[in-house]
């Protein structure tokens, strides 16, 4: 699904430094976005702080994005 940026919370997350946000955006920008980010049907990001920031460094205002309705959802697809 994509999904516009401008509809994506962040809250409380525990990343607080980013890292290098150019350099992955560079990447994104040459090879494209490999992973989308994870939010809750609510807009609420759940992976993919880092993602986000580069697509709104490189100007776009929508992102692809998988949605789940839990943290379960993620880890039974990490089990599967």
């Amino acid at each position: 699904m994509i999904c516009d940026i401008a509809t994506i919370h962040v809250n409380g997350r525990h990343r607080k430094d980013l890292g290098d946000i150019d350099t992955l955006a560079e990447s994104i920008s040459t090879i494209g976005l490999l992973h989308p980010i994870v939010i809750r049907p609510d807009g609420t990001l759940i992976a993919g702080e880092r993602r986000l920031e580069a697509y709104k460094r490189l100007g776009h205002t929508q992102i692809p994005a998988t949605i789940v309705e839990t943290l379960n959802d993620v880890y039974r697809a990490l089990q599967a």
